[in-house]
């Protein structure tokens, strides 16, 4: 924790150094890694005598998550891969299909906690206070060192997959002073608190992470929790890699501990501003590196003059997953924003889903009642249609609830078409369901 609040201080140029000195070691130690070492050799590129500097990177192909599904062995320093039961290891939720597990040393296990401490003492998080998190079945043990048996750094787990009511009802019971999740459970708990007419008063903080925080969650979060939702940025392959401070719209790069490549389509650096996919490499990571990694998210981004001159890159706006951007004929992309934008001005729906079963054919998921239901069906249609100057078939359907994935999250907008590798589309057809008519709503 010393380490990085040292680092969180260095100006560009000793940050910049510092960076290209960890990339080399995590290169020199991924020669023991089979798949990196592979790749090294086919570049004929050995990091102990032909590095230089961070743009020798670009050697290395992008890795992608498919890609370590293939061959997790390989991914992993060579003499550990027979007990790597030895070491800590968390599990992705497999939102894209594609579940990962990962593998930590105690070091490194360290870091990612000292990370997260960091970003909570950048927004006012004192260690005497106490924090409540709605997190994975999996994590649920966390939280019960020695040093916070002595009232430092207390923290309570509650299994986001429980009803909102027991998620409430134990905010409710710890009064915590800072409280952090996915925005589905922070959100269902903030309606769950109006619906009882009952505030939570002991909160100072609320930190959000693992989706796209929309203007409504934070409306809905500040009026009843009192206070603004801190956005954070990170996966379980990473850690958090970028968070907001408190009166700051943007995020902040975590850039001592990962380094950012903000890429388009074809891979060639994004002009700020443009959505831009982040290719990440861990400067901590040893037992299991991740190096030029594909995150399958997409941003927005921008270049901040800092008041002593220098500049740096800032997250302005996390679009979502690039599964979740939607593809139509005529080529342009839809995101979630898209839809927000539309369904945003009308008061009596409570979740929405949209979910893309061909590139003009989507089933529209409404929580609402009936008689509101049917009396917004035509002004809706009309909406979503335009869009797009191509013809878009919209299914309408009134749901009573809409479940959180198995991953604790509630996505917008689901994509079901996927993209070949040469860029093209490949049809999955949705599962066979009678009430399922694209043609009565076209």
């Amino acid at each position: 924790m010393a380490q990085l609040v040292r680092d969180s201080r260095l100006g560009r140029r000793e940050l910049d150094t510092l960076a290209a000195t960890r990339l080399k070691s995590v290169l020199i130690n991924a020669m023991a890694v089979p798949h990196y070492a592979e790749q090294m050799r086919k570049a004929g590129f050995d990091p102990r005598r032909d590095f230089r500097s961070l743009k020798d990177l670009s050697v290395l192909p992008i890795t992608k998550k498919a890609d370590i599904k293939a061959s997790p062995s390989s991914f992993v320093q060579a003499a550990e891969a027979g007990r790597l039961d030895r070491y800590f290891s968390d599990r992705t939720s497999g939102s894209t299909g594609i579940p990962l597990t990962v593998y930590r040393s105690p070091r490194e296990r360290a870091f990612q906690m000292a990370k997260w401490l960091r970003v909570l003492f950048a927004s006012g998080y004192r260690p005497t206070q106490k924090v409540l998190s709605y997190t994975s079945p999996g994590r649920l043990a966390e939280g019960h060192s020695f040093i916070q048996r002595l009232g430092l750094f207390r923290r309570r787990a509650v299994d986001y997959t429980l009803p909102p009511e027991v998620l409430t009802d134990a905010l409710i019971e710890y009064q915590p002073n800072a409280l952090y999740g996915v925005r589905t459970s922070l959100l269902s708990v903030a309606e769950e608190l109006q619906r009882r007419n009952t505030v939570c008063s002991s909160i100072d903080l609320v930190i959000a992470g693992g989706e796209v925080i929309d203007p409504q969650t934070r409306e809905m979060c500040k009026a009843v929790f009192g206070t603004e939702i801190t956005e954070t940025y990170g996966t379980v392959e990473m850690g958090v890699m970028a968070h907001q401070v408190k009166g700051q719209a943007e995020l902040r790069l975590i850039e001592d501990c990962t380094l950012f490549e903000f890429l388009d389509e074809q891979g060639n650096p994004a002009k700020p501003g443009e959505p831009a996919r982040i290719v990440v490499t861990d400067l901590h990571g040893r037992l299991m590196p991740f190096i030029r990694y594909d995150q399958g998210d997409l941003v927005t981004f921008s270049v901040r003059q800092l008041e002593s001159g220098e500049t740096v890159r800032v997250i302005d706006r996390i679009i979502g997953r690039q599964d979740d951007v939607v593809s139509l004929p005529n080529g342009r992309s839809l995101t979630y924003l898209d839809f927000y934008e539309i369904m945003d001005v009308y008061p009596g729906v409570g979740h929405f889903r949209i979910t893309q079963h061909s590139e003009d054919r989507f089933l529209l998921e409404v929580v609402a009642d009936e008689s509101y239901f049917q009396a917004i069906t035509p002004e809706l249609l009309s909406k979503l249609k335009a869009l797009s100057t191509v013809t878009l078939y919209f299914d309408m359907r009134l749901v009573d609830r809409i479940a959180p994935d198995p991953s604790g999250k509630r996505r917008m907008l689901v994509s079901k078409v996927l993209r070949s590798a040469a860029g093209g589309h490949a049809y999955v057809p949705p599962t066979r369901n009678p009430r399922l008519d694209f043609a009565s709503q076209s």
